[in-house]
This record gives C-alpha cells, sequence and structure tokens, in this order.
C-alpha cells in the first residue's frame, strides 16, 4: 500500500481564501475612507473653533490693553448687527493662534488672508451679548459661516 503523503494547498482552499479576503477588503475599505472624511471635519471644525477661541481672546484682551498695537484699531460692535472681522493672518501676526495646517493636506496652511472670525453684537438679547463667527478657508473647505446673511443686512465696524 502506498501513502500519498503530498503537501500544499487545492485549488479550491486557495479560492475560498482568496473570497474571504476580497469581502473582507471590500468591507475596510470604504470604512477607513469614512472614517478618514470623518476625522478631516472634526479638524476643519476644531480649527473653526480655534479660531473663534483666538478672537475671543484677543478682543478680551483689548478691552483691559488699549496701548497693544492690536487693539488700537479695534473695539467691540456697539449697535445691533454690527460686526467687526478679525482676519486669521492678524491673530496669527499678533501671536494669537498658530498658522492652521489643512487637514486635507498637511503640507500646506488654511488660506490666512481670506479665513476670519467676526464678532456679530445680538440685537435679541437684552444685556448686549455677542456671537463668534469663523470662516475657514482651506485648499478645498469653506465654513457654512462664510456666508451668513447676517454680515449682509449689517455695516462692518472695524
Amino acid at each position: 500500500m502506498k501513502l500519498n503523503n503530498k503537501k500544499g494547498f487545492t485549488l479550491v482552499e486557495m479560492l475560498s481564501v482568496m473570497v474571504i479576503l476580497a469581502v473582507l477588503i471590500g468591507l475596510a475599505v470604504p470604512a477607513y475612507y469614512t472614517y478618514i472624511r470623518s476625522a478631516e471635519k472634526e479638524a476643519y471644525r476644531s480649527a473653526e473653533k480655534d479660531l473663534t477661541d483666538s478672537a475671543t481672546t484677543a478682543m478680551l484682551e483689548c478691552v483691559n490693553d488699549r496701548g497693544n498695537e492690536f487693539c488700537r484699531d479695534k473695539k467691540f460692535p456697539q449697535n445691533d448687527n454690527e460686526y467687526i472681522k478679525l482676519t486669521m493672518k492678524e491673530l496669527i501676526e499678533s501671536s494669537y493662534m498658530d498658522p492652521v495646517h489643512d487637514p486635507k493636506n498637511r503640507k500646506k496652511y488654511c488660506d490666512e488672508e481670506n479665513s476670519y472670525a467676526y464678532i456679530v453684537k445680538n440685537k435679541e438679547s437684552e444685556t448686549g451679548g455677542y456671537s463668534y463667527f469663523a470662516c475657514l478657508k482651506c485648499s478645498n473647505y469653506e465654513s457654512t459661516a462664510c456666508n451668513m446673511d447676517i454680515l449682509n443686512q449689517s455695516n462692518p465696524n472695524q
């Protein structure tokens, strides 16, 4: 009696493994890209928050230090729906924030000239509160706040 002692995989076994791998890759790749897009959106939101936080800090420091060069021509809006616009470039040059890397392309920065924060005087508030908005423009991203109707109804106070 002769024993058949062959080692190796059959064609059916190899094809089965390839089908299983194809299914796993088919599920993993879209999930990976969904995760990447979600992380980019969160990075943009974080950059917008940094921009508004920097504008808040800058303006609050201006209330107490009018001698600061950044603050010389800046003041909070006084009338309802009036606003002041602070560009990202101004905030970076005055050391209130660092340049923002574009989350889509980490080798580039977001547009410092056309990205800005604006502070709007609320008309609804009896205490005269303010709202802060960020308009962040990066390579293929633009904040929804860049197209706010409130700016079309107001006079800039710069």
